[in-house]
Formats: structure tokens, C-alpha cells, sequence
């Protein structure tokens, strides 16, 4: 991943992802690396830096990279993926969360989580995330929502996780990835 993009010769300060590196290779699990995701103010060093995980966390969560919140007063972080399943399939989102010792800002900052498929907005979840930082240093799959589709249906999902109403500032998260895995039963 590169903090070099380029729009019309200037470099943004938000990271566009690039959606060919979407693995769906497993059956019932889609993983989406931080590479294939939109980050406002992603492609800026003073709010938000790529970095690699470990070793051990790639065993744990299966991704290779991550972007550390550095400090962001709006947090905007969206997803756009194409499923074709070979079966009616429910999915569930998860993102993959770290909060390091020095994270700040959560206790009061309503996150809200939305998912869009067929055009419309089918889950909106709201949470504080306090209770996940107080848990430092582990990795969280926080749920970001659900969402269905039919067999042989192709259909575009967007996702994301936003807020953009306070005016808390906010550090000190790792985010590892998304993974959206299908529904048993």
C-alpha cells in the first residue's frame, strides 16, 4: 500500500481502496484487508499510519497489515464488495480491532455501523467501543451488522463504520481488516 496516490496530479488525504485484494477464496469466509477499504483521511500520516502486523497477529486474524488511528475527530471507514453466492447465504460483519494502551477518546464517542446492499441501508447499529479499549493490546471482532442474499444473486455491499457527529477525538486503534463470514442455521 502506497501513501503515494495520485487525483489529477495532487495526492489525496484519503485512502481509496482497491478492491482486487479481497480474498473469497474460503468457503464462508471473506476477508477484506485495510488495503481494500476507503479510509477518510487514510493517505495522511499525521491521522492515520499503514503498518505490519506481527507474525503472531497474522496467525490470529489472518491479515498481514493494518492502519494505526493515529488521532481523527470524524472517522469514516467504508467497504464495497461483490458476492455471487451458490446459496441463499445470511453473511455478519466483523471488523478486526486492536486498541493500544495510550487509545483515547471512546468512552464517548457513539460508533455507528452500517451496511447497504440492493441500494438500501439493511443494518444501522450504534455503540460506544469503551468497552473494547478497556481491553487493551487484544484483538476484538467487533460486529458491524448482517445482511442476506440469494442463490445466485449477484449484489453490491457497501458497509462501514462511522462518526462524524461529535467532536471527540479519537486514537490509539489498529484496525486489522473486515471479515464477513456466513451464517449457520
Amino acid at each position: 500500500m502506497t501513501h503515494e496516490q495520485r487525483e489529477g496530479g495532487y495526492s489525496s488525504p484519503h485512502w481509496k481502496g482497491d478492491g482486487s485484494t479481497v480474498d473469497q477464496s474460503f468457503s464462508g469466509l471473506i476477508k477484506v484487508p485495510v488495503k481494500a477499504l476507503d479510509i477518510t483521511w487514510g493517505n495522511d500520516n499525521r491521522f492515520w499510519q499503514q503498518i505490519d502486523l506481527t507474525d503472531h497477529d497474522t496467525q490470529e486474524i489472518g491479515f498481514k497489515e493494518g492502519m494505526l488511528l493515529l488521532q481523527v475527530n470524524w472517522i469514516e471507514v467504508k467497504g464495497n464488495l461483490n458476492i455471487t453466492p451458490t446459496e441463499d447465504t445470511k453473511y455478519e460483519i466483523y471488523y478486526m480491532v486492536k486498541f493500544r494502551v495510550d487509545a483515547f477518546g471512546w468512552h464517548s464517542a457513539p460508533i455507528k455501523f452500517k451496511v447497504r446492499h440492493k441500494g438500501e441501508e439493511t443494518h444501522s447499529n450504534i455503540m460506544i467501543l469503551e468497552s473494547y479499549r478497556e481491553k487493551h493490546d487484544v484483538w476484538h471482532e467487533i460486529p458491524g451488522g448482517e445482511f442476506s442474499v440469494a442463490s445466485k444473486d449477484p449484489v453490491n455491499v457497501e458497509f462501514g463504520i462511522f462518526e462524524v457527529d461529535s467532536d471527540w477525538w479519537k486514537g490509539g486503534m489498529v484496525l486489522g481488516g473486515v471479515k464477513i463470514k456466513a451464517k449457520s442455521g
